[in-house]
């Protein structure tokens, strides 16, 4: 009897249900495993092509008239993962003002599976590239022209690349800017 009357008190009353609920789920039949593969499922996909430096070529031109950022990085480069949300945060910041991100991921093709999920994990809703080369080496850097990852770069509307990094971009905010205000 005294427990139950002890039961009722509000603040102990509280704790004993709040310890004692179970997790609410929309489906009933749902585990917590379950349900987060169905909230990861229920992500807008991400667009994912395979190609070359012909294709990487056709998604810039197909942005002409526009401010064009490109990221080239890659799953197993460590800054480039390390940077990959602010280039979808500036993407983000900028997608409503004439400009578009186009990134490029070397990844071996194997790697596929990955490189989407890492892309729809971090919601890369922009061009994304993944290069069809078998071995990442001097052939893949010279076929792109890059040193080292990362790599950015940033193109005005006209398609010419104006400004280039092999670092984290520390004035691009700036340099977005500028490009954008050209005409």
């Amino acid at each position: 009897m005294i427990i139950g009357r002890l039961i009722c008190l509000p603040a102990i009353g509280c704790t004993i249900l709040v310890g004692c609920m179970q997790p609410v789920y929309e489906d009933a039949s749902a585990t917590p495993s379950k349900a987060k593969v169905t909230e990861l499922d229920n992500r807008p996909a991400v667009n994912l092509v395979i190609g070359d430096e012909k294709k990487f070529a056709e998604l810039l031109a197909g942005h002409q008239g526009k401010v064009v950022f490109v990221d080239f990085w890659a799953t197993w480069c460590g800054p480039c993962v390390e940077y990959f949300p602010h280039t979808v945060a500036t993407h983000n910041h900028y997608k409503d003002k004439d400009f578009a991100t186009i990134a490029v991921s070397f990844d071996l093709l194997e790697n596929e599976p990955k490189v989407r999920e890492f892309l729809a994990e971090k919601g890369a809703h922009f061009d994304n590239l993944l290069s069809n080369y078998d071995d990442i080496g001097q052939e893949v850097a010279a076929a792109f022209d890059w040193s080292e990852l990362p790599e950015f770069r940033l193109y005005d509307r006209a398609g010419k690349l104006r400004y280039e990094w092999t670092a984290k971009p520390e004035d691009l905010d700036q340099r977005i800017e500028e490009l954008l205000a050209e005409k």
